[in-house]
């Protein structure tokens, strides 16, 4: 019985892999399923990496202003 079931299940899974290998299935995979999730996905953290971005840019900019105003007060102190 369990030789049986492990074949079955062997068989399930070949004819899976078979099927989801055909281009015609791939491109349905693709069309119905990827990209709707990516494009949701990108939808949705869209803000988020705008927002980090800002984020980041203001912080290099700070660095370098630290740097400028470090460099020009050790300038004076010599």
């Amino acid at each position: 019985m369990s030789s049986f079931k492990n074949n079955f299940a062997s068989e399930i899974i070949d004819i899976c892999i078979s099927e989801l290998s055909k281009d015609d299935n791939k491109k349905k995979i693709n069309t119905y399923l990827i990209e709707p999730i990516f494009t949701y996905i990108f939808y949705r953290l869209y803000p988020y990496i705008i927002l980090t971005s800002i984020i980041f840019v203001l912080i290099l900019l700070m660095a370098i202003i630290i740097i400028i105003i470090l460099v020009r007060n050790s300038r004076y102190s010599m």
